[in-house]
Parts: C-alpha cells; sequence; structure tokens
C-alpha cells in the first residue's frame, strides 16, 4: 500500500529537535519504506526547498547538511 509524505514528516529526519515529540512517528515513516513505497505532493519539492532556506538564514543547521538531505 503506498501512502503520501508530508514534508513535515520529512523535515524531522534533517531537523530533529524542532519537534521532538514526532521523532517516533517520524522514524516509523521512514521504516515504512522498506514496506510501502510512499508518494509525495506536487509541491514536496518546494516546501522542502523553502523551510532548507530560512534554516539556513536563521543558522540552524549547516549548509552541507541541508545540501545532502535535497540531494
Amino acid at each position: 500500500m503506498k501512502f503520501v509524505l508530508d514534508a513535515s514528516v520529512a523535515l524531522l529526519w534533517l531537523i530533529p529537535q524542532t519537534h521532538p515529540k514526532g521523532l517516533a512517528y517520524a522514524d516509523s515513516v521512514l521504516s515504512a519504506f522498506q514496506e510501502s513505497p510512499a508518494v509525495v505532493p506536487s509541491l514536496f519539492a518546494l516546501d522542502i526547498a523553502n523551510v532548507v532556506t530560512k534554516l539556513e538564514a536563521k543558522g540552524i543547521g549547516p549548509e552541507a547538511d541541508s545540501q545532502r538531505f535535497i540531494a
């Protein structure tokens, strides 16, 4: 069964400190990739890029981490 991956969940893999209570859920979603493929909304990449840009501007997370995450 496919599931829809939301950008807010995926971003927890990059910046878990922003929502520690959601990290267990994000980890379970990552584990679910072994069983089922995910689909993403058409704006997923733009959502990710927008948040990553804002985080870098605030000094949260180094640019190198952001580039690896986006790649």
